[in-house]
């Protein structure tokens, strides 16, 4: 079972280009579907999940990534934080 406590920054430039090919073979969208508020992001959430984490353990399955937690907070700080 995944640790689902887990979390992790995927950097979409750091993506190999097989990585996309499976990220796009496994949702059927390309990679900038991500971008696009219309699209559909639960599998796109996964296949990045799934890549990032097996990158560092080979044995991480597609099972695994679907069961990681989205995390929703925002770390950016929005036009009212930070200094004035």
């Amino acid at each position: 079972m995944a640790d689902t406590n887990d979390h992790y920054t995927v950097d979409i430039n750091s993506l190999t280009i097989a990585e996309v090919v499976e990220i796009e073979d496994r949702t059927g969208m390309p990679l900038d579907a991500l971008g696009q508020a219309d699209k559909p992001k639960g599998r796109m959430l996964q296949a990045l999940a799934y890549i990032s984490k097996r990158r560092e353990d080979p044995e991480f399955t597609w099972e695994m990534a679907g069961e990681l937690k989205i995390n929703p907070e925002q770390n950016d700080p929005g036009p009212t934080d930070g200094d004035e």
